[in-house]
């Protein structure tokens, strides 16, 4: 029956339609690859010393905690075959609670495995402990959507992030190489991540101030859209370090130093051009013609039907392409270490010339992180300006 007198909710309509099947695929997924990465290959590794080859140890060096993190990684798996109502408050438990014992066997194992060991000897996260984050993480993916709940969001949010604390404190966590390797480059990590987190957020800010108005007069002129995103596509095939070889030449007759921040910033701002100016094209463009039509009967001149009406219909594929945008800013920033400007890609190039892997990951991890971050905040900020119409339109 069709119930006229009361319309059902826009987000529950959703949630009825994305999880009312019987079985949530990708909290299945998640669970079996978490499951599998766990059993079928190494979850930590022994290293003589922090640049020798590895030698892999089974979840079982864990002890109880690797037999938990199995049995709640199992659970998981069958969590995602329950009838949807359990399932929505099971997920979220059971992943939080997964994170915080798969961080926990960790520790064990490394404290089990460095025990009698010479001091300079290493236990590294294994590719089976790696998958089983992965796995784990596409699990929470799927506990966000099965939950339409805040509050049980962010109490499996909470009790994971307890739990992680507690590992980290008393679990044996800082045992870890990787652990170790942030012990020693204390002092200078932060401000590296500072450093990224300036270049990229520069570049962005830059993108968007060239990017959208070039947008903007994309959607007004054919010409200037067929030489303006021409343009920035063409520089977007550019390799990162052509594109600072590049630079050296026009910098220097403008009498700007090639190398350090400056140079940097220009190149991470070009990059930061191609999805921000084609998606205020494409979002300006693709505002409808009645809309328009019913602002100029309404007697809105040219700039109030701009900003009345083609601005917050286009906004949501604007902060799409700055989403866009930021992800891939801070993944190329890296590369800008190797023109004196800092951040992160400083410990990952001395990872690789040293023969290090868990320094390479001591600045690998944080950039992952970082560009999670950003993309969770972008949409944040969307479903904050754009109006809950508009929003729902654009995903339809």
């Amino acid at each position: 029956m069709r119930n006229e007198g009361h319309p059902i909710p826009a987000e529950a309509t959703s949630a009825d339609r994305s999880h009312g099947a019987r079985v949530d695929r990708v909290a299945g997924f998640g669970a079996a690859v978490a499951l599998s990465g766990c059993v079928a290959l190494p979850f930590v590794e022994f290293r003589e010393n922090r640049i020798a080859s590895g030698v892999g140890e089974a979840v079982t060096a864990a002890g109880w905690l690797g037999w938990l993190a199995c049995a709640l990684l199992a659970a998981a798996l069958v969590a995602a075959f329950l009838p949807h109502a359990i399932r929505a408050r099971a997920l979220p438990a059971v992943a939080a609670v997964s994170t915080a014992v798969v961080v926990a066997a960790l520790g064990s194992a490394a404290t089990t495995l460095q025990e009698g060991q010479p001091a300079f000897a290493r236990v590294s996260i294994g590719p089976g402990a790696w998958v089983a984050i992965v796995g784990i993480a596409v699990v929470w993916f799927a506990a966000w959507r099965a939950s339409a709940d805040v509050r049980t969001r962010w109490l499996a949010v909470a009790l994971a992030v307890a739990g992680v604390g507690a590992a980290a404190l008393w679990g044996g966590v800082p045992e870890l190489s990787l652990a170790k390797e942030y012990a020693a480059q204390s002092r200078r990590f932060w401000p590296l991540v500072g450093q990224h987190l300036t270049l990229a957020g520069a570049g962005i800010g830059f993108g968007a101030l060239i990017g959208i108005p070039l947008g903007v007069v994309a959607s007004r002129s054919r010409i200037a859209r067929q030489v303006g995103i021409g343009v920035v596509a063409i520089i977007q095939t550019i390799p990162s370090m052509a594109m600072l070889g590049l630079l050296i030449a026009p910098l220097a007759a403008l009498g700007v130093r090639a190398i350090g921040t400056t140079p940097a910033i220009i190149a991470l701002t070009l990059y930061a051009l191609l999805p921000i100016v084609r998606n205020t094209f494409v979002g300006l463009a693709g505002v409808d013609p009645a809309a328009l039509d019913a602002g100029r009967g309404m007697g809105m001149g040219r700039a109030r039907l701009f900003l009345g009406v083609e601005v917050p219909l286009a906004l949501p594929l604007v902060l799409e392409g700055i989403r866009a945008a930021a992800v891939l800013v801070i993944g190329i920033a890296a590369v800008t270490a190797f023109i004196g400007a800092g951040g992160l890609g400083v410990l990952v190039f001395q990872g690789w010339g040293q023969q290090a892997d868990d320094l390479t990951l001591l600045g690998a991890v944080p950039m992952v992180v970082l560009a999670v971050a950003a993309d969770a905040l972008m949409r944040g900020l969307g479903r904050v300006v754009v109006s809950p119409g508009i929003r729902e339109e654009a995903a339809a």
